[in-house]
């Protein structure tokens, strides 16, 4: 028989896994709803779903060093992404670091935060395959009531 003690932390042990897991860091992009997904030693991963709220496909930049300038001191990064879908697929498929698929959508992008203190919003510009990114991307950093409304 176990002891009565155990009942109250499974329930709240099956509650919490039941429950989406907050990110870090969130931003509203002109693309979509964007998180901070992982940090990998110096890098980080950054999760934008290009949908209404958390649907539709989902792109991946990978943004080398902004993992190491987390709480501060952040600036212009060079990055790639990574998607499920596009308009146009690449010649060449790469594999996404964080679940081992391929994709033949992919570019490069480049990164400036506004701030160099947590929160910031930021700008780029991003491009397919291996073009230069010439196309525009915003990012409005979601803090406060804002974060705790959006998806």
């Amino acid at each position: 028989m176990r002891p009565k003690i155990f009942a109250p932390i499974l329930a709240l042990a099956a509650a919490l896994l039941g429950s989406p897991v907050l990110a870090d860091e969130a931003w509203e992009t002109n693309l979509g709803y964007a998180v901070w997904e992982e940090t990998r030693g110096a890098d980080a991963v950054l999760r934008l779903y290009q949908g209404p709220g958390t649907e539709g496909p989902v792109t991946r930049l990978v943004v080398p060093g902004l993992g190491r300038d987390m709480m501060g001191e952040r600036g212009s990064y060079e990055a790639l992404w990574l998607s499920t879908e596009g308009e146009t697929a690449c010649a060449v498929e790469v594999i996404d670091p964080m679940d081992g698929t391929k994709t033949g959508y992919w570019g490069s992008a480049l990164l400036t935060f506004v701030s160099p203190d947590f929160p910031s919003d930021w700008a780029g510009v991003y491009g397919d395959c291996l073009a230069a990114p010439t196309r525009p991307l915003q990012a409005r950093a979601l803090v406060g009531e804002a974060r705790n409304r959006a998806p």
